[in-house]
């Protein structure tokens, strides 16, 4: 028998002698994916993702853009500086609906079903306000006019024997609005967190009502939204990004309350710890839920926010 070795022999005989190394592929560049997102607790399943490695693991290399919010951001987004927006809802909806096609890939936030909320209207101590109908001819601030916080006073208005026409509503900077009640600026104000729970310890305030819960019980608050070229281009890059946030997803719902998380949101936030550890937890989804998305555009035209049909279910993508 000939001692002459055949060429594939000799190639595993090298092979073998190298360790395998010829054997292994190399490893692809992590992909960019620049996401535009807002510090706050309600995207701890983002930094989970980040901090943990679980984008790393998907081969992406994230890189995190503070924004205030959808309305400039997505406009960024279509303009090609950011690949993955999050965003609320109704910035989302009215971007459709001016004609900018957008698919959304996570839901970011959802609504709490019974209180508390992340967010509360608060009044001055004593004040005989208990209703929509009692805000008549009075002024409530919220952080922005025309948007989320907007909505959600609208409707708790309406739902609670108010005329929100009736109603003047303000734009105020959250850290401001403590001091706009009791100043008299304002009547009351929609109070979200980290404020939400520093105001609730104000001898000078009360509670009036949980408007958030009240008028859209597990309702869709948000997602994460990218551009239909994206989807087209860098499906798996999509795909790949989703799957990362739904492992950070899982390990805030695994996490919440305990020390790991306060560190986490405590860290990304710039809250104290303590300010945290006392936060209202909220839910954290993931999965768009179909059924819940009309509930959403439904609102907004109850509230004077859409004046036209929206099927946002048309535009998840999976």
């Amino acid at each position: 028998m000939s001692g002459v070795l055949s060429r594939r022999a000799s190639l595993v005989t090298i092979g073998a002698a190298l360790g395998g190394a010829v054997c292994r592929p190399a490893l692809a560049d992590p992909i960019p994916i620049r996401c535009g997102i807002i510090p706050i607790s309600g995207n701890a399943a983002y930094y989970a993702a980040d901090k943990f490695g679980y984008f790393s693991a998907e081969n992406l290399a994230v890189s995190s853009q503070i924004i205030r919010g959808g309305a400039a951001a997505i406009p960024a987004m279509v303009g090609g500086s950011l690949d993955i927006v999050y965003s609320n809802g109704t910035s989302i909806v009215q971007a459709i609906a001016r004609g900018i096609d957008l698919r959304i890939v996570i839901e970011g936030t959802i609504m709490t079903t019974a209180p508390p909320d992340p967010g509360a209207l608060l009044k001055r101590k004593g004040d005989p306000i208990h209703t929509g109908k009692d805000v008549e001819g009075k002024t409530i601030a919220v952080n922005a006019l025309r948007d989320v916080q907007w909505m959600f006073v609208k409707a708790w208005v309406s739902a609670t024997g108010g005329d929100p026409e009736k109603v003047q509503i303000i734009e105020f900077g959250l850290p401001a609005m403590v001091d706009a009640i009791k100043q008299k600026k304002v009547d009351a104000a929609l109070i979200i967190d980290p404020y939400m729970t520093v105001a609730l310890d104000d001898p000078d305030l009360e509670l009036l009502d949980w408007p958030m819960s009240k008028v859209f019980p597990g309702g869709p608050v948000a997602f994460f939204t990218v551009t239909p070229e994206l989807t087209q281009q860098r499906p798996n890059d999509v795909r790949a990004f989703v799957r990362a946030y739904k492992r950070g997803a899982a390990w805030v719902n695994a996490n919440q309350g305990k020390e790991p998380f306060i560190d986490l949101v405590a860290g990304f936030t710039g809250l104290n710890p303590d300010l945290v550890r006392r936060m209202k937890p909220v839910p954290v989804p993931a999965d768009i839920i179909p059924a819940t998305l009309p509930r959403l555009t439904a609102l907004m035209r109850q509230t004077g926010l859409l004046d036209t049909n929206v099927d946002l279910r048309s535009k998840i993508f999976t």
